[in-house]
Formats: C-alpha cells, sequence, structure tokens
C-alpha cells in the first residue's frame, strides 16, 4: 500500500504582504535541501486563475511576476509528479499547499521519498510567516489523504468521520 504522510495545519498569514513571498522560497528551499524540483504548480490571483495544474516550466515565472507585483493571491500549490500521472491529487510525490481562501497549509509527501520528514523544522519555519492554530501529521493511505484532511482537520462541528489513518505523529 503506497503510504503518505501529511502535515496539515489550520493557519492564518502573520503579515499578508508578505506571506506569498515566504511560502514561495519556503517551497524553492525545500527543492534546495531536498534535492528534487516540482514538476507542476497551482496559483490563484488577479490576472492568473487557472483551471488546474500547470507545468513549472511554463508558470513558475508568471507566479514569481504575481507575488513581485503584489497580487491578491487565494492559493498556491508545489506539485511533484511522475510523468505519466493520470490524477495530481492522487499521484504526487510531494505536494505543498498553502491557501488563504481555506486557511490551510499542506505538505503531504511519500513516505519513501524523504527519509526522514523533519515536520518539527517545518513547523518552526512555517511559524516564521504564519499563525497555526491547529495542526496534525499523519501517516496515511495515499488515497485518503485529501479527505482526512479536508473531513477531519478543517471539519469544525467537531464530528470525526473514519479514515485509515496508519499513525499520528504529531497533532497540536
Amino acid at each position: 500500500m503506497r503510504k503518505m504522510i501529511s502535515l496539515f495545519a489550520v493557519c492564518t498569514p502573520l503579515c499578508t504582504d508578505t506571506v506569498w513571498e515566504d511560502w514561495y522560497r519556503f517551497c524553492m528551499r525545500q527543492e534546495q535541501e531536498n534535492g528534487f524540483a516540482f514538476s507542476h504548480v497551482s496559483c490563484s490571483t488577479e490576472t492568473l486563475n487557472p483551471n488546474g495544474i500547470r507545468t513549472r516550466s511554463r508558470y513558475l515565472k508568471k507566479i514569481e511576476a504575481c507575488i513581485d507585483r503584489k497580487e491578491e493571491i487565494s492559493h498556491i500549490e508545489f506539485y511533484l509528479l511522475p510523468k505519466d500521472f493520470y490524477q495530481a491529487v492522487f499521484d504526487f510525490k510531494v505536494y505543498m499547499g498553502l491557501s488563504l481562501r481555506s486557511g490551510d497549509c499542506e505538505i503531504t509527501v511519500e513516505d519513501r521519498f524523504w527519509d526522514a520528514f523533519a515536520y518539527p523544522l517545518y513547523f518552526e519555519q512555517l511559524r516564521k510567516f504564519l499563525r497555526i492554530t491547529k495542526a496534525e501529521v499523519n501517516l496515511l493511505p495515499h488515497n485518503q489523504t485529501f479527505n482526512y484532511n479536508v473531513n477531519c482537520i478543517l471539519n469544525t462541528n467537531g464530528v470525526r468521520k473514519k479514515y485509515g489513518v496508519i499513525e499520528q505523529i504529531y497533532a497540536e
């Protein structure tokens, strides 16, 4: 069974003027430190409103320009996908997304991809530009990650549905 380690946090920006620049730098630093390059990105801004994801090579400079112009951005997501992927939401090896619209940050990696998922370090780095109010790090089956994060962690009515959490690594 393919397993994913997922850091999911409910959050708000400490400074709305710099949050996207900080998020972008954080994600690019993960590439350098962990020896991979994101293959695809998604972003919704005043001038960019993609219907789905775009290849990094065609879209990254446009996202950088939107950040530099201080455009209103609702989300920026980075994906590492295999060349023959079918559905990005299920086929990624690494996903990093920040959404101000839904107020969440997610870093999810295939458990075999990184030997040491340094979630305490990631929380420390994220807290430099995000106010985290609730967070969990879980080991989940790859097909349960999105449902668990949205239906259980973002759920505000307190009713938790049953999902296939293999191991809860951290919660606050």
